[in-house]
This record gives structure tokens, C-alpha cells and sequence, in this order.
């Protein structure tokens, strides 16, 4: 005798399961800086330099004098004069003492005192070789204050954007049972 059959299927049931990732995005913005570099502050003193000249020796050349040189000369001249004078006086003498001898002695001391010699030199050299110019150049007096620079900075925080993950199920296949009978 055939006895029926029972025949059971199955179909298992099927998870779909899809993942979405999260997504983080973070951004760091630059951050923004200033600098400013103000000037130094610089300041210079000049003082004047000292100019000397001596034309002393150019007014010399001249035969130009001061009145207390000129005194001075006067007198060493005069002294000296005075000394040729008495020289000459002291010789005149003696020729009178021997007037005796030939010649006619007051006749030639006559003719000898009546010229005057007068001599102006004003001297050989040109006078700008004779001015004596000297200048004493003073330092500059240089004086700087460092200024630091301004530096500003203005940090930005970072920019963060998120998507949360997520995960998605589904049943892709149900599950089934079929029951048959077969003979």
C-alpha cells in the first residue's frame, strides 16, 4: 500500500541590510594675522664743524701788520737803525780824526746822508698759499629707537559637518513553508 507522502519546503527568510557610513567633514579655516611694522624712529643731530683760517701770514706777506706788531716792528727797526747810525757816526768820526790824509771827508759824508733808500718788498709768494684754512668735522650724532612690529592674530575655530551613519534592514525574501502531500 502507498501511503501519501508529506513533503515540506522551506524558504528561509533573507535580511537585507544597507549601511550608510557617516560622514564627518572638518575644516580648519586659515587663521587671520596682521602685521604692522611701524617705522623706527630716527633722529640725527648734526653739529656744525669749526672753520679756522689764519691769513695772518698773507697779511704779513703784505707788509700789513697788526698796530701791537707793527709797534713792535717799529721798535726792533728803530733799534737797529739806531745801531747803523751809531756805526756810521763812530766811522764819520774816525774819517774826520784823519782828515789829514787825503780826500775831502765832509763832502763825501754829505753826499753819502743825502739819499734815502726806501725798499718795499711785498714778498714772492702769492698770497692764497699763505692763508691757512683748517676745519675741524664734528660726528653726527645718530640716535635710533627700535620699534617691535604690531602683530594681530585672529584664530578661527574649525568648521565640523556630520552626517550621521544610518543602516537600513529590509527583508529582501519572507520566509515560506509549502506543505504537499504526494502519493
Amino acid at each position: 500500500m502507498m501511503m501519501p507522502r508529506m513533503e515540506v519546503n522551506t524558504q528561509q527568510a533573507r535580511l537585507e541590510v544597507r549601511t550608510h557610513n557617516a560622514e564627518l567633514t572638518i575644516r580648519q579655516p586659515k587663521a587671520e594675522q596682521r602685521i604692522a611694522q611701524p617705522p623706527a624712529d630716527v633722529t640725527i643731530r648734526q653739529r656744525p664743524g669749526k672753520l679756522s683760517i689764519d691769513q695772518t701770514t698773507a697779511w704779513h706777506n703784505l707788509q700789513f701788520y697788526s698796530s701791537a706788531e707793527r709797534t713792535d716792528l717799529a721798535a726792533d727797526f728803530g733799534q737797529q737803525d739806531w745801531m747803523k747810525g751809531l756805526g756810521r757816526v763812530a766811522r764819520e768820526g774816525d774819517e774826520l780824526m784823519r782828515i789829514e790824509n787825503q780826500g775831502n771827508p765832509i763832502a763825501a759824508h754829505a753826499k753819502q746822508n743825502a739819499v734815502w733808500e726806501i725798499a718795499y718788498n711785498p714778498g714772492s709768494k702769492p698770497v692764497h698759499d699763505l692763508v691757512n684754512v683748517t676745519y675741524e668735522a664734528r660726528p653726527a650724532e645718530i640716535d635710533v629707537k627700535r620699534n617691535d612690529p604690531v602683530i594681530t592674530t585672529t584664530a578661527k575655530p574649525p568648521e565640523f559637518s556630520y552626517q550621521p551613519g544610518r543602516v537600513d534592514i529590509s527583508l529582501a525574501q519572507y520566509p515560506r513553508v509549502t506543505i504537499d502531500w504526494k502519493i
